[in-house]
């Protein structure tokens, strides 16, 4: 990696139509895809405030975080990297796989500094 340049990948989207998991199941599904994804993982922890529930994990590179909408069969997924290393797009498709929704949506952007 170029000293004098950050690369940042930011990969998220709308999963449709999933099933209502327990919050520490969607931490072992992040915990998978970080080290599927060459991530370096710092720490995690769900979090369940009734009609909204997920987990998050920090990584030495950034971050994955997964929201849920209980009852809406709808999630939120972001993952954030910065480096050269990581392969947030392989994060993603696992939690895509594992939880089987109706459909989604994936975005990508280069927070790359140059």
């Amino acid at each position: 990696m170029d000293e004098d340049r950050v690369i940042g990948k930011h990969v998220f989207g709308e999963l449709y139509g999933i099933s209502d998991t327990q919050p520490e199941k969607l931490r072992e599904l992040l915990l998978r895809a970080a080290e599927v994804a060459n991530m370096h993982i710092v720490d995690s922890m769900v979090y369940d405030r009734g009609t909204v529930y997920g987990a998050l994990v920090l990584v030495e590179e950034s971050h994955l975080a997964l929201h849920v909408f209980r009852g809406l069969s709808y999630a939120l997924l972001d993952i954030y990297t910065c480096g050269d290393k990581s392969a947030p797009e392989e994060a993603y498709e696992l939690v895509v796989r594992e939880l089987r929704p109706t459909r989604y949506t994936k975005s990508y952007v280069d927070r790359s500094s140059a």
